[in-house]
């Protein structure tokens, strides 16, 4: 993933791209990407996105991944440099050792097409 795209989806979800620092405060978002293909300018990507809270329960997670849903699901981004469309996937609560740590993972498809310099 080039800088620029990192940079545009960090303040589009406004996650941590991979980690979280150590001094980061609950909850938070961190995003990850895979890229799948490429045909014709168009990219296709899995775009991991994992809330994390240090909560009893998951409905801060929870709640924090609804709205960053609502805000992705179908959303045309359009930048100097790309045009980013995301579509919501699959979703799921991740257990952790710790259970005082709550994860709530989404895994979005994201297609980009980056404009010609």
């Amino acid at each position: 993933m080039s800088i620029a795209l990192k940079n545009e989806l960090e303040q589009l979800t406004g996650a941590f791209y991979e980690e979280a620092p150590a001094d980061a405060d609950y909850p938070y978002m961190v995003f990850s990407s895979k890229r799948l293909s490429e045909n014709c300018g168009k990219q296709i990507y899995s775009l991991e996105i994992n809330a994390w809270d240090q909560n009893e329960y998951y409905s801060r997670a929870e709640n924090m991944m609804d709205e960053l849903e609502k805000k992705l699901h179908q959303c045309v981004h359009v930048t100097e440099r790309f045009l980013i469309r995301i579509f919501k996937g699959m979703r799921q609560n991740v257990s952790d050792p710790d259970k005082t740590i709550k994860r709530v993972r989404e895994q979005f498809e994201m297609h980009v097409f980056e404009k010609e310099t």
